[in-house]
């Protein structure tokens, strides 16, 4: 007799108003004593949620209907014991923060993210799990990254981790349908905004998948695959899942060729995550504890070797351009070279840290921490042009991915920081995976150097940026002119006493409102002392602040005259020709 599934319901009546409401089903022979609890984070987005803030009331009753005792068990679980057969639980959950990780629905849609949603009972998370979902309106739809049941509007996931690893999208949106290596995958539009052209995304969405599988061996692991994207007036990112993936760009996407790109850079680096991540996972992450932190020390690779190739693959399938590849990554590496907390946190320590230092910034993050995508994207790089400048790896990274796939993806065993370093000496040597483990070890920055950069043809050029003196500054712009978002240790504002959060007023006296700093800092000369006015709170701070030399910017180029082993590797590297290239 096969054990019954927990069974889930859910009502949309009350859209309008954010509410949606969840009735889940106990099966009679685990109904007695029940501890039912919310996740507290989702798998793939590494900071404790606290999704029980969303539920507006919670009651229990039997199977004859009457009340159960509730009794809560911490902050996000329930204790309930049942004298009858069966136990019905029923739930509110207020639900309007559009993030790729936490419910939105209103008249126009319904983003529903599990972890967010469906309490869990303790005990059974090895049993299916059954999702229904009235659309209402009754013309709109309901996407799920879970197979559909036997009846209509119902899901199924394996388990509890099935679950949890998928999404709901419903309404009446737009979507466009689409076969990768004949599997068929699905784009859903549920954007506040026009329709973008979904022909258009499908066939680059098509080429990039493919340029993924080749990777990997050939082989999609999905029967099927559906992207839900979302887009609002702030935000944006992504979250992969088992079989899908949830995406949230700007509202003007579409209509901006560089957030186009960027758009496909999301689309492939969640794609990838189809193998690297969701199947091919470190060991810690192989069954978190969805109520506690679950960390790892391996981030680096899996979300900083998946940054490297969310670049790549587009331009492998020709839906960006490599001089656009090129100025992304020379970007990144200006970006970590001036970031102070590369040089005191390890990206091992990024890793494991992503809990409390990653998903939770502030003004000083910039001089505290590493960043595990966009430096170890860099490190991923390096490995790559050193496998194939000094060890002729044709295929460099790409092998050693597709052998830890082959090893422990098909496999389902999760992998270990050493079972990494041995799969890269075994394509080079213990002296590479040594200096690899030295990067990621210890505080310390990517070493991509003209030597390796011409084994592919490329090489560096240094440009100022328009001559402008350097304030050591992160900052953002908004209506009301500069926020500096973190000053920089030991940089020229650091030293002067500016901190992260002051709003810039005025330099020497003349106010400064927005696109105005670079124009104003112009008119002075690296070495040059100037009074600086801003505010803190309520506070108004003046400092005297010796300006920086101009910050570098570091343009990749051809080499003059790239002979032809270099064009060749050039191309097996990103598909494109060092002929499109700048010299």
């Amino acid at each position: 007799m096969s054990l019954q599934p927990v069974r889930y319901a859910v009502d949309l009546s009350d859209r309008v108003h954010h509410l949606l409401r969840v009735t889940v089903h106990v099966p009679a022979d685990a109904a007695r004593q029940v501890r039912m609890a919310l996740a507290n984070w989702t798998p793939g987005s590494y900071f404790l949620r606290n999704y029980v803030h969303h539920v507006q009331w919670l009651r229990a009753t039997g199977g004859d209907g009457a009340p159960v005792d509730i009794e809560r068990d911490g902050a996000n679980a329930w204790l309930m014991t049942n004298t009858g057969h069966g136990l019905t639980v029923e739930l509110e959950l207020y639900a309007n923060e559009l993030t790729v990780r936490t419910n939105h629905v209103d008249d126009h849609h319904a983003l529903i993210i599990p972890a967010a949603t469906f309490p869990f009972v303790t005990g059974l998370e090895s049993r299916q799990h059954e999702v229904t979902i009235d659309a209402y309106p009754q013309s709109h739809r309901v996407w799920s990254l879970l197979p559909p049941g036997q009846e209509p509007g119902t899901f199924v996931a394996d388990d509890l981790y099935h679950l949890i690893d998928s999404a709901f999208e419903v309404g009446e949106l737009d979507s466009v349908t689409f076969t990768v290596d004949e599997m068929p995958h699905e784009f859903v539009w549920a954007g506040h905004a026009p329709t973008p052209d979904l022909t258009l995304i499908a066939d680059n969405a098509t080429a990039i998948a493919g340029r993924a599988s080749e990777v990997f061996g050939g082989d999609l692991p999905v029967d099927r695959y559906t992207v839900l994207c979302t887009a609002w007036d702030r935000g944006g990112g992504g979250l992969e899942h088992r079989d899908g993936a949830v995406i949230q760009v700007p509202v003007t996407t579409f209509g901006d060729p560089d957030q186009t790109r960027r758009f496909y850079r999301l689309f492939a680096h969640e794609y990838f995550h189809l193998w690297n991540v969701k199947r091919l996972v470190p060991r810690e992450l192989l069954a978190p504890d969805l109520e506690r932190t679950t960390h790892s020390p391996s981030l680096w690779v899996a979300e900083g070797w998946t940054a490297y190739y969310d670049g790549l693959l587009p331009a492998r399938a020709g839906v960006t351009d490599a001089s656009w590849l090129l100025t992304q990554f020379g970007d990144v590496l200006d970006r970590v070279a001036s970031t102070p907390g590369a040089q005191l946190q390890s990206l091992r320590q990024a890793s494991h840290d992503a809990w409390t230092k990653f998903y939770v910034r502030d003004e000083n993050s910039s001089n505290a921490s590493a960043d595990y995508y966009g430096q170890g994207a860099m490190v991923a790089w390096e490995l790559d042009l050193r496998l194939r400048a000094d060890y002729g790896v044709e295929r460099g990274l790409d092998d050693v991915i597709a052998s830890l796939w082959q090893h422990f993806g098909q496999s389902g065993v999760g992998y270990t920081e050493t079972d990494i370093l041995e799969a890269i000496a075994s394509h080079a040597d213990d002296k590479l995976a040594a200096l690899i483990d030295e990067r990621v070890g210890t505080p310390s920055l990517p070493m991509i150097t003209d030597e390796l950069l011409a084994a592919i043809g490329l090489r560096y050029v240094g440009e100022d940026q328009h001559q402008v003196p350097d304030l050591g500054v992160e900052m953002v712009e908004d209506d009301d002119g500069v926020v500096f978002s973190s000053a920089l240790r030991q940089g020229p504002a650091w030293e002067a006493g500016i901190t992260g959060g002051d709003r810039l007023v005025a330099i020497n006296a003349t106010t400064v409102r927005r696109g105005e700093l670079a124009k104003l800092l112009q008119a002075y000369q690296p070495g040059a002392v100037v009074e600086l006015t801003v505010t803190r709170g309520p506070r108004i701070i003046t400092a005297a602040v010796r300006l920086g030399e101009p910050r570098l910017r570091r343009r990749i180029v051809a080499v003059d005259n790239p002979t032809a082993t270099q064009h060749t590797a050039f191309a097996r590297w990103c598909g494109g020709s060092l002929d499109q290239l700048p010299r």
